[in-house]
């Protein structure tokens, strides 16, 4: 896994223990993950953007019977932006990966980073984990 990114940024504090209530309900998340998000420094979303080749959006589109580009079924390769829920599921997802997972403790420093995504398809592929885990309400990140 750690050869999909490159050097990290800073975490938000809000994603070390995002709210309960934001994996009980989709549109709290959108909301959670928007406020999250506007905690990262613009300058490092631009770096994102460049790094996968894709668009930020303040907002996901949603999807429509005329466009499918936010669809499931359009492949990663193939989508032209992403949004703060996103970003916001790459980051628990890289957050569960490197803490959780692997019982790493938390820096004393309380200061953790998360490595840039490489690429769209490594991006990607997080997001679809940290998707995954969001729906299973597994958003414990750290452990107590």
């Amino acid at each position: 896994m750690e050869d999909l990114y490159q050097q990290g940024f800073p975490v938000p504090s809000l994603f070390v223990n995002p709210p309960a209530d934001a994996v009980l309900y989709t549109e709290m998340y959108i909301d959670f993950a928007r406020k999250a998000v506007s905690a990262i420094d613009p300058g490092i979303i631009q770096r994102i953007a460049a790094n996968i080749q894709l668009s930020f959006v303040p907002e996901k589109e949603k999807e429509s019977e005329v466009c499918f580009i936010n669809s499931e079924e359009v492949r990663p390769e193939f989508k032209l932006s992403f949004a703060p829920v996103d970003l916001s599921d790459y980051i628990l997802a890289v957050l569960h990966h490197s803490y959780n997972a692997r019982h790493k403790p938390i820096p004393e420093t309380g200061r953790m980073s998360i490595p840039y995504p490489k690429d769209a398809v490594g991006f990607w592929k997080l997001v679809k984990l940290g998707e995954k885990l969001r729906h299973d309400q597994d958003l414990k990140i750290l452990p107590e």
